[in-house]
């Protein structure tokens, strides 16, 4: 929910509704993204970055270009996310945004900083010493509530309905307008929209590097043959050869990746979407932009438009939402890791108990999110620039791209043509991966031609 609050709200509120689209077609193409790698893991018990060792091309290419921008990234998601928050956090205290400097960092840089390591320390504490699933759950009451909310305030307040609609369904890319400039000179001056554009494709369901630990948490549900056994092409050759029970056994296994990644998928592109609209409707008219101190104060206005009184339960919602996410993020990570040592060493993962790295992936995680959160800002860049720079060289939406087309080929090869993806799975893979490779390609060249 980190994403959608901040980047969403962001979009309506610099462009109106026109950038609509970037949500709806991210969302659609990364189910389907997430759903073909689901799907292989259930019919094989393989997690995809294993296939991948095989791809055509240098040895381990394609596991390595998702898993390596990984490592770097974790880092950035672990200073970056409790910066906003932190900032938040200091404007709710009434903390004061300039004073005297206190070493290499401004007054408001050092307290940010110190709110950072109190919220990463909160986090690794949490990770250490409690269940997921409390956190988990106390966040789905507090953030349920928050949405229905914030669907409310949406249905109060009216959308354009034309113009929604309109921006939703026609993707196009705008110039800024020119308040743009005039109040937020500092941000935006030489800053391309599609550099926004790949903020808000990455807002939707996270990157590839989250959905290779998801996949990794499918071994625990125990789906199909995940978590269970590993068969060969050729134990599925002999088994779906034999008995067609075998192949109807073997689709039915996928209907729970199905059901969940839709529903899963469906709530984000909804959730993302009603922000989005309230960016529109609330902050676009009064100029006021998620960004810098105010990435997450500004959103207050969605709940308060309602009752002043529900600026309690936004404010108790943003902080449970980043809290969750950077908490999930440890054990995501750790399955990525996890998933990444099966893949490029898998001699290793056959040795050791992968258990393991937890902890490792733990302190690596806190300890590099609180270097680069004390890193004078003149070195490790603003959060802005942090995580536009990662997304673009993580590949964002290329990444997820290649990896349809990856899925594709892993397909063909892993599986028999009895449990192949339909033609209308894989039309679906070749347009997801078409669309997002395009816009990751577009994206790239405009962080450069800027630069």
């Amino acid at each position: 929910a980190s994403g959608e609050l901040v980047f969403a709200s962001r979009s309506g509120a610099i462009f109106g509704y026109s950038m609509l689209w970037c949500f709806l077609y991210a969302g659609v193409f990364k189910g389907i993204q997430v759903y073909t790698a689901a799907r292989h893991i259930v019919l094989t018990g393989e997690h995809p970055l294993v296939t991948w060792r095989s791809m055509p091309g240098p040895p381990l290419w394609f596991p390595l270009l998702i898993v390596l921008p990984a490592i770097f990234l974790m880092l950035v998601g672990f200073s970056a996310l409790p910066e906003i928050l932190a900032t938040f956090i200091h404007q709710l205290l009434g903390g004061a945004l300039s004073g005297p400097d206190v070493g290499p960092w401004n007054h408001l840089e050092y307290w940010i900083n110190v709110w950072a390591t109190v919220v990463l320390t909160v986090c690794l504490i949490l990770a250490w010493v409690s269940s997921y699933e409390l956190v988990e759950r106390i966040s789905t009451v507090i953030l349920g509530v928050m949405v229905f909310c914030i669907a409310s305030a949406l249905l109060v307040l009216g959308p354009d309905l034309p113009a929604l609609i309109s921006g939703l369904l026609i993707p196009s890319v705008s110039d800024y307008p020119s308040w743009v400039f005039q109040e937020y000179s500092e941000t935006f001056t030489g800053r391309s929209p599609w550099l926004e554009v790949t903020l808000y494709l990455g807002a939707v369901g996270g990157g590839s590097q989250d959905y290779v630990g998801y996949i990794g948490f499918l071994r625990e549900k125990r789906w199909g043959l995940a978590g269970r056994s590993v068969a060969s092409l050729e134990d599925l050759e002999k088994a779906t050869a034999d008995s067609s029970l075998e192949v109807e056994r073997a689709r039915t296994w996928t209907r729970a990746p199905l059901l969940d990644i839709t529903v899963s998928f469906t709530f984000v592109i909804l959730v993302t979407l009603m922000f989005a609209a309230l960016g529109a409707l609330v902050l676009n008219p009064n100029r006021a932009i998620p960004d810098g101190s105010e990435f997450l104060t500004v959103q207050e206005s969605f709940l308060t438009a309602l009752h002043p009184q529900l600026k309690w339960l936004y404010r108790i919602g943003a902080f449970l939402a980043f809290i969750g996410t950077l908490y999930g993020a440890f054990e995501v990570y750790y399955r990525v890791v996890a998933e990444g040592v099966r893949s490029v060493f898998p001699r290793l993962a056959a040795s050791r108990p992968l258990e393991n790295l937890r902890p490792i992936v733990i302190f690596y995680c806190f300890l590099g999110g609180l270097a680069l959160v004390w890193l004078p800002r003149e070195i490790a860049g603003n959060v802005l620039g942090r995580l536009t720079f990662t997304s673009v060289i993580s590949g964002g939406a290329a990444s997820s791209g290649i990896w349809c087309f990856a899925m594709l080929w892993a397909d063909h090869v892993r599986l028999p043509p009895a449990l192949r993806m339909s033609w209308k799975l894989k039309l679906a893979a070749v347009l997801a991966g078409t669309v997002m490779v395009g816009l990751g390609v577009r994206v790239i060249v405009s962080y450069f031609q800027s630069s």
